[in-house]
């Protein structure tokens, strides 16, 4: 709550006999700037790791949505920011239902040596959006990275063989709500490396080699891929009375992503019913939407021998203007 000293002042600089039957947590919501120090708002959490206090504060009121962090030391605040809405979150969590470690602040995740801090970042709403952003603490504080992770709030840093080192994994959302509901939108998993350059910057880019999966054993083909697959062609499976249901391209993306793309081509041929019209079509939808993704120059060399129709998707999609 705000403190009846700020309101009182509040109070006497509004010189109006009208703005006490407002109350004073109105009042106070309406003098206080939008963007002002994190004090002002309501305090929610602290956490202290080498010398830094990383505080967060929210604000959610009839006329006011807020969110700030703050990092102290030595009394003096060296990093603030401040967002319309929302909620900041400090550290990793533990959320064992979805295999997401607890990373302790101060870890190391980026490899460079030097302990760390992990902000992640809510926007609220329908959909949208984490953003985690990655501090550095020694020798001195700095924001080495801010990965946006889109809807996705179980984006996460974790060990991962064969080496151990951290990496980041999140969902990639090109093909949300492609022909399909958000929920039956298949997302594949993305597995990114923290990278840094000779001058010192960070950056995360796909790690191909961690994200390479295994062709399937005949028995998995026959009696798992192909049965899911044809769930695609069931009555009322086709989302707005598209070609096929998100089935089938559910598997696809996963193969494609894992470094095995003749295995999704392979799929359409194997699933596709003869009296069904749209196969080239949708070919040619499914690989020119691929080429959307923000990781598409890091996949393409990887996308095996496509058929015909997905050659020209992709070509068509490329000519694009974006």
């Amino acid at each position: 709550m705000i403190s009846a000293r700020i309101c009182l002042k509040a109070l006497k600089l509004a010189k109006v006999a009208a703005v006490l039957a407002l109350g004073s947590q109105l009042l106070c919501a309406q003098v206080e700037p939008a963007k002002t120090a994190c004090a002002l708002r309501y305090y929610r959490h602290s956490v202290t790791v080498s010398g830094y206090v990383f505080k967060t504060y929210q604000q959610d009121s009839p006329t006011t949505e807020s969110a700030c962090l703050e990092v102290v030391r030595a009394a003096k605040v060296v990093f603030r920011k401040v967002e319309e809405g929302g909620e900041f979150t400090l550290g990793q969590k533990a959320q064992p239902d979805y295999g997401v470690p607890e990373i302790a602040p101060g870890t190391d995740v980026a490899g460079r040596g030097q302990p760390e801090m992990i902000v992640s970042y809510y926007s609220g709403g329908a959909h949208c959006c984490t953003s985690i952003l990655l501090f550095e603490l020694e020798p001195a504080l700095k924001l080495l990275a801010t990965i946006e992770s889109g809807d996705s709030d179980i984006a996460h840093f974790e060990k991962y063989p064969p080496d151990g080192k951290y990496v980041f994994i999140r969902w990639d959302e090109t093909f949300a709500y492609w022909h399909a509901s958000f929920a039956e939108s298949p997302m594949p998993k993305v597995i990114l490396k923290p990278v840094s350059d000779e001058k010192g910057k960070l950056t995360f880019q796909l790690d191909l080699q961690k994200m390479h999966g295994r062709a399937p054993t005949d028995q998995e083909w026959t009696r798992v891929y192909l049965p899911l697959a044809r769930q695609a062609f069931a009555p009322g499976a086709a989302f707005e009375d598209y070609n096929a249901g998100s089935a089938l391209w559910r598997q696809m993306l996963d193969w494609i992503y894992q470094g095995e793309a003749d295995w999704a081509w392979k799929l359409v041929e194997g699933v596709w019913p003869a009296e069904t019209p749209g196969k080239n079509e949708f070919m040619k939808d499914f690989c020119g939407q691929l080429t959307q993704s923000e990781y598409w120059l890091d996949m393409q060399p990887q996308i095996g021998s496509p058929p015909p129709a997905c050659v020209e998707g992709i070509a068509e999609a490329v000519k694009k203007p974006k």
